[in-house]
């Protein structure tokens, strides 16, 4: 019965994912008037409203159900899109950017939720992170045809040619909505003896505090994170476009990078079964920082479009495996909550690296993807991710 759930959200978020523009997002609001720093803030309001609403959306998520967090997620992003149509100021820019920050929590960890609390019971673990490749790798789909497409439409990049590639994002999430009210909330998810809001809160918390395994899992995704979202939006258009890349092959280089993430993302779950879980899970957070390091040192059209393509495929090739790590070590009644308090403390280390490495790219791109690859591998190395034990990702 629950199969067809996942498909639906699988539908759901490839129609949140089809967005026509945003590989030139940069692009448009440079051309609107505002600067890499003004961008880079605007990024920095919606992660730092996904921060904020995180934990109130996820509480939400375990006590009202998890199918209208994620239509509610789905319309928030619909409205903030219809609203970029008209938008020509910084400050609109700034309410565009709130309800998007706020669309993005409440799928946050609801979406992880239902899906976990979809599987069958039996090897629930192991089929979680087949299915976290599939759901990852379909969005991957949605915008390997969406900045080709986008490209055709936005043509030379003008401002007004975004209008109709907007638009059409706009149907597509409105698509995406119809869809979330045909998913079926899982009966781990039902009831009426529903903890209270507080009671969900503390024991997410003492679930934190305890648990080591967890604990460390979750320090690992907040200091380890490879930035994907700056790097597309607001750091690779530029950089490549300064190497000479046109508007179009800025576009084509995300979607080929995104194709890639199709592959790396729904067989993740290979590369561990072949390096064992320790080496994987290093591996594939010690790679991201390698590769801006190396992104760092490149020139020219070629050289910078082959490892942007490269990067943006493997950056967040190790989500379906912590998905999987994660999701076995919280109970389903508090699940959503558990998750969006992780993911709230990701969201405050990106909203406050973002604007950091965006000033650092108004003197240098280079010296940014140095920066943020000296972040992720220092980190990573603090954590001691080369002897993380087998017995630390269950």
């Amino acid at each position: 019965m629950f199969a067809s759930n996942i498909n639906k959200v699988i539908v759901i978020s490839f129609a949140q994912r089809f967005h026509l523009y945003v590989h030139a997002y940069a692009l448009l609001l440079l051309a609107r008037g505002l600067s890499l720093l003004q961008i880079s803030l605007i990024e920095s309001i919606v992660i730092g409203s996904i921060f904020l609403m995180e934990v109130p959306t996820g509480i939400l998520a375990d006590r009202l159900g998890r199918k209208w967090s994620i239509a509610a997620s789905t319309f928030f992003l619909m409205c903030a899109e219809f609203l970029f149509i008209f938008a020509r100021s910084f400050e609109w820019y700034i309410v565009i950017a709130l309800l998007t920050g706020t669309g993005f929590a409440f799928a946050s960890g609801a979406v992880e939720a239902l899906v976990y609390d979809s599987l069958p019971e039996a090897d629930r673990e192991d089929a979680m992170k087949r299915a976290m490749g599939r759901l990852n790798s379909t969005s991957q789909i949605a915008f390997v045809i969406a900045p080709i497409l986008g490209g055709l439409i936005i043509g030379d990049a003008r401002a007004e040619n975004f209008i109709p590639a907007i638009a059409l994002t706009v149907v597509a999430l409105g698509i995406g909505l119809l869809v979330c009210f045909r998913l079926r909330e899982p009966a781990t998810a039902k009831g009426d003896a529903r903890p209270g809001s507080l009671s969900l809160l503390r024991s997410g918390f003492a679930l934190l505090a305890s648990n080591r395994r967890l604990r460390r899992l979750a320090l690992l995704v907040v200091f380890s994170t490879p930035f994907t979202a700056t790097l597309v939006t607001t750091l690779a258009p530029p950089y490549l476009v300064q190497n000479e890349a046109s508007p179009f092959v800025v576009g084509l280089t995300l979607s080929l990078g995104s194709l890639l993430a199709v592959f790396t993302q729904r067989y993740a779950w290979k590369l561990e079964a072949w390096l064992g879980q320790a080496r994987a899970v290093a591996l594939l957070i010690l790679l991201p920082g390698l590769m801006y390091w190396l992104l760092a040192a490149a020139a020219g059209p070629i050289a910078t479009v082959l490892l942007v393509t490269i990067m943006y495929g493997a950056n967040d090739m190790k989500a379906p495996l912590f998905s999987a790590y994660q999701n076995a070590l919280i109970a389903s009644e508090n699940r959503a909550t558990v998750l969006s308090l992780i993911n709230m403390f990701a969201s405050l280390f990106i909203a406050i690296g973002a604007p950091i490495y965006a000033a650092l790219a108004q003197t240098s791109l280079e010296l940014a993807f140095v920066t943020i690859g000296a972040v992720i591998l220092g980190s990573a190395l603090l954590l001691r991710v080369y002897r993380l034990p087998e017995a630390t990702v269950e």
